[in-house]
């Protein structure tokens, strides 16, 4: 049997084991702690509330392509978190294989550094939402599309069969139509394509004009399509979403201002996509994880270079591993990996956006291909020796950090943001029709849209059903609406009407990871000064707890919400705030021994409130001092309850609880 062959086929499989593991290592370590966020809430509430049709819906002002693909993704995925995020990290293994297979065809003897090129490629840090796996599910399967469509038209070219000729295109323009009506905005690959048959025509000797003759002779079925594509876009689809009509973006360049912002902004995105997408991303996290955290993450970055370092000592042992002339130069990767950068940033840049790294990113994926060659490039042409090794380990720490990292952040973003719901199910066994809730989330875990607030509200209290309650996040003049009593409707992705009135108010706060969901009562000074925020105090007055009712209890569905959480301090914090708002006080005692027996206690003193206020109401005085003891504790919330119990003591008339506060502040 010929070594060479021998070697080529140990080697290939040696490389998708090495790739495939370095991907779960990467992605896969935290995915059973992660859950639903941001964009997935409305999907998810579209999907259980309105089904098939609400599915597609969402998306016939847009995209109606992936309306379909998201109906067939509920139909085997459902609610589970678990399985979406599954399916996300198969589709990312398979991008990794077609990434490996597309190097690898077009520089079949330089093993080694395609390999660590396909590294580069898994780990880069400048898409770093995996784990919003529903919402971002589709743009990473576009991209493997796309990678395995230029993979089977390099192959379409190289083969000598016909049959595999006409196999390999058939199957590549079946891709290529696959990945635009998915994201349009990969149209930019298209160039790319022409590109890498341009490049595979230059190394074999032609001159200029036939590579650019045959470039365009093998591109001609790809073209026909994006052309189809583009001409059906522009001038037969009647986009309803302003997001992406083109009409209004052509509009933004029919001016020499216009042209030069497109050029600037192209420009400040090829630097932060290639060169500042390893720096910016890993300085983030490194600063937010825990010790613990870091020292894993830096674990898992030390396997994965591991993996590449074994793979260097097993291929450089091998007599036909050396470079050959008619694979090119590395500085070839430099080139097609600028110039991919850059046909494929330019349509991101003209539809609007912008590549930045302030909380979470997706305009720079689209050229995670050109990153991968550009950087291969740079670290074996430009540097050599002991540089070119380190360098590509800070590389790769750099970007297997960054994800670990997103990760960790998520992971405890579902755990802040489920628990809150159970806690919420807990305190308001039902709520009233008609009513906006309105959220205040812990710093660092701050909701961005409505819809993060009314799509799981409403599949805990109406599972299934039509929309019963809305929903708001905490935003600069929303004191203004609630003072207003505004009401308003809201169109979420020109589908669904969402009505809202902020004269029917529920507020909810909490101020750390650690502390409980509040539901605040606007008749109660307590609560109000005792919030950490200064905007959440300033609106609580608006809270009306008389919205929740105990005609029914509502429980979150365990397959999106996950198991309900153990009973520690919220959960009886929680029975204990109720039982205070239905004046059932010796059920606040009851609750709050449940909680002692189980020796729990809450982050923030002002959580024995509801007890100190029960033991007052039941003339327990002895017991009253104890818990008013406790909450003296925290002197900034002891005091700033007293200024305010010391204001009003001279009209109990207009609050009936001045008793509970002597108790308090007078020792």
């Amino acid at each position: 049997m010929n070594s060479s062959s021998t070697f080529s086929r140990r080697d290939t499989w040696l490389a998708i084991l090495f790739v495939v593991f370095a991907t779960l290592l990467t992605y896969g370590t935290q995915i059973t702690q992660l859950g639903f966020y941001r964009d997935d809430w409305y999907l998810l509430w579209g999907a259980q509330s309105k089904g098939v049709e609400g599915i597609l819906s969402m998306f016939q002002g847009d995209r109606p392509f992936v309306g379909w693909l998201y109906v067939l993704d509920f139909s085997l995925m459902g609610l589970s978190p678990l399985a979406w995020h599954v399916y996300v990290l198969c589709i990312k293994v398979m991008s990794a294989l077609a990434m490996l297979w597309l190097v690898r065809s077009l520089w079949q003897n330089r093993k080694i550094e395609t390999l660590f090129i396909t590294l580069l490629f898994v780990v880069y840090p400048g898409f770093y939402q995996q784990p919003n796996a529903l919402t971002y599910k589709q743009l990473l399967l576009a991209y493997t599309a796309s990678l395995l469509s230029l993979a089977l038209t390099v192959n379409a070219l190289k083969t000598q069969k016909m049959i595999y000729k006409v196999v390999f295109t058939g199957l590549a323009v079946a891709l290529s139509a696959f990945y635009i009506l998915i994201y349009e905005a990969l149209v930019g690959m298209e160039v790319v394509r022409f590109m890498l048959l341009w490049y595979i025509f230059y190394r074999l000797g032609k001159s200029w004009k036939e590579n650019i003759r045959a470039s365009l002779i093998n591109a001609i079925p790809y073209l026909l399509f994006a052309l189809s594509f583009v001409y059906w876009r522009l001038f037969l689809f009647e986009s309803t979403r302003k997001a992406v009509s083109v009409e209004g973006l052509l509009g933004n360049y029919t001016t020499l201002h216009g042209l030069l912002g497109l050029l600037v902004e192209t420009s400040k995105d090829l630097v932060e996509t290639t060169i500042f997408a390893w720096i910016v991303p890993f300085h983030q996290y490194s600063n937010q994880l825990a010790y613990k955290d870091l020292g894993t993450a830096l674990g898992v970055g030390a396997l994965v270079l591991a993996l590449g370092f074994g793979y260097y000592l097993f291929a450089r042992r091998q007599v036909d591993v050396q470079d050959q002339d008619e694979d090119g130069s590395p500085r070839d990767l430099l080139i097609l990996g600028g110039l991919t950068v850059f046909v494929t940033t330019l349509p991101i840049i003209a539809a609007g956006r912008n590549a930045h790294f302030s909380g979470w990113d997706r305009y720079t994926y689209q050229s995670v291909l050109g990153v991968a060659l550009f950087m291969g490039g740079l670290v074996f042409y430009v540097f050599k020796g002991r540089m070119r090794w380190a360098l590509l380990a800070a590389l790769l720490v750099s970007g297997v950090l960054t994800q670990f990292g997103s990760a960790t952040y998520y992971r405890a973003f579902w755990k802040v943001e489920r628990e809150a719901w159970w806690q919420l199910s807990w305190r308001a066994p039902q709520i009233e029709d008609g009513t906006t809730v309105v959220v205040a989330m812990p710093g660092g875990y701050g909701l961005a849209e409505e819809y993060e607030v009314w799509g799981p509200v409403n599949l805990i209290y109406q599972p299934g059903g039509p929309l019963r309650l809305s929903g708001q996040i905490m935003f600069d003049q929303i004191w203004v609406e609630l003072l207003l009593r505004t009401q308003e409707k809201r169109l979420v992705r020109d589908t669904f009407t969402i009505p809202r009135d902020y004269g029917k108010v529920i507020i909810l706060s909490q101020s750390t990871p650690n502390a409980c969901l509040h539901v605040l009562d606007g008749k109660r000074f307590d609560q109000a000064i005792t919030e950490a925020r200064t905007d959440v105090r300033f609106i609580a007055k608006y809270s009306n707890v008389d919205l929740i009712n105990t005609t029914s209890q509502a429980t979150p569905h365990p397959e999106v919400f996950g198991d309900e959480p153990p009973h520690a301090w919220c959960y009886f914090y929680q029975k204990m705030d109720l039982a205070r708002q239905l004046e059932d006080w010796q059920a606040v005692v009851d609750w709050a021994k449940e909680a002692r027996k189980l020796e729990v206690g809450p982050a923030a003193v002002s959580e024995w409130l509801p007890l100190l206020e029960a033991y007052v109401h039941l003339n327990d005085v002895e017991n009253a001092k104890q818990v008013a003891q406790l909450i003296r504790d925290d002197k900034v919330s002891y005091t700033k309850m007293c200024v305010q119990y010391r204001s009003i003591k001279e009209q109990p008339a207009a609050y009936d609880r001045v008793s509970v506060y002597e108790a308090l502040c007078k020792k």
